[in-house]
């Protein structure tokens, strides 16, 4: 097998409605896409048709994900929570994006296997 392209690499950003923000999701969401372009990534917004998905609720409703029918692996971000996960709102971009490159960092080595 050979190793995957990282312009394959195709996330998307997947945003609730925003009635009840407690984090800046077009901040968050931009840092992101920053973040992953410059690794390379395709970066989708409001898109399931993708190979990873980062679903970016507001609030702990967790619309994002409740309303969306992706299949995709995911992170789920509600509010300061990752994965349920409670973190400081100055560190979710990082976190995220260092989610998304483990997803990726062990495909490749499954595939180098």
């Amino acid at each position: 097998m050979t190793k995957p392209d990282r312009n394959d690499r195709y996330i998307g950003i997947v945003f609730c409605g925003g009635c009840n923000p407690r984090i800046d999701r077009g901040k968050i969401a931009a840092g992101i896409q920053a973040a992953l372009e410059a690794d390379g990534c395709r970066v989708a917004i409001n898109s399931t048709a993708v190979d990873y998905i980062i679903y970016l609720s507001g609030c702990t409703a967790n619309c994002a994900l409740k309303y969306t029918c992706g299949t995709a692996p995911a992170t789920v971000v509600a509010a300061a929570t990752i994965d349920t996960a409670v973190v400081a709102a100055g560190d979710l971009v990082t976190e995220i994006v260092t989610k998304v490159r483990s997803f990726y960092e062990q495909l490749e080595r499954q595939v180098s296997e």
